[in-house]
């Protein structure tokens, strides 16, 4: 069996920025950020900049054997599909700011870039499904990952944080094509594989 998710990968600069503001994400929740005051939170597991990437579907554990009917529906749905540009802008949190459980990093683009991603995530979505994968039950909404909270947090202790960061621009990167990706979870971390990329455009 293979953990396996669908992403588009960012750029070298673009993970390079979202690691300086981690950086000060840190700093602020240790209580050495701006007028030294200890933000109160759980445990937080920080994602790796160079782990992170913008998952369309995450699959979870699939066979070996599923490998080139996944690569027949990345092909079909990138085909049509042509390059785009993504801003990463501003800080949130699931389900809220008062009680987080993620901390998020948005993306945002021009009306036709973000068309042509959500119809690449819906293209994605549809093909796996006749897999055997259910769909998603919530709606797609592109974010990046930053961290995980991993015990209760202290209600309203990170809100004033990521208030302060909600227009906060990161950078923007161009995203040309689709990979299926091997997840690996060993004691230093997850270590991320390429099985099947797919550039955009690849079937016109």
């Amino acid at each position: 069996m293979i953990r396996a998710f669908i992403a588009i990968q960012l750029s070298d600069e673009m993970k390079r920025q979202i690691g300086s503001v981690q950086a000060e994400l840190k700093r602020e929740v240790s209580g050495s950020g701006r007028g030294g005051k200890a933000v109160k939170i759980g445990k937080v597991g920080w994602t790796q900049p160079e782990g992170i990437h913008l998952t369309l579907k995450f699959l979870g554990d699939i066979q070996e054997t599923q490998v080139e009917a996944l690569r027949e529906i990345l092909h079909k749905a990138a085909a049509p599909a042509r390059p785009f540009t993504l801003e990463a802008r501003g800080l949130g949190a699931f389900p809220n700011p008062r009680a987080p459980r993620v901390i998020w990093l948005g993306l945002h683009g021009s009306h036709d870039d973000m068309a042509e991603l959500q119809r690449l995530q819906a293209a994605v979505e549809d093909g796996v499904a006749g897999l055997g994968f259910a769909k998603e039950a919530r709606a797609f909404t592109p974010h990046l990952t930053l961290a995980r909270i991993r015990d209760r947090v202290e209600a309203g202790a990170l809100e004033p944080v990521l208030t302060a960061q909600q227009n906060r621009v990161v950078g923007e990167f161009a995203a040309s094509s689709v990979e299926l990706i091997k997840s690996e979870l060993r004691p230093s971390g997850a270590v991320y594989t390429t099985l099947v990329e797919v550039p955009f455009g690849a079937g016109v």
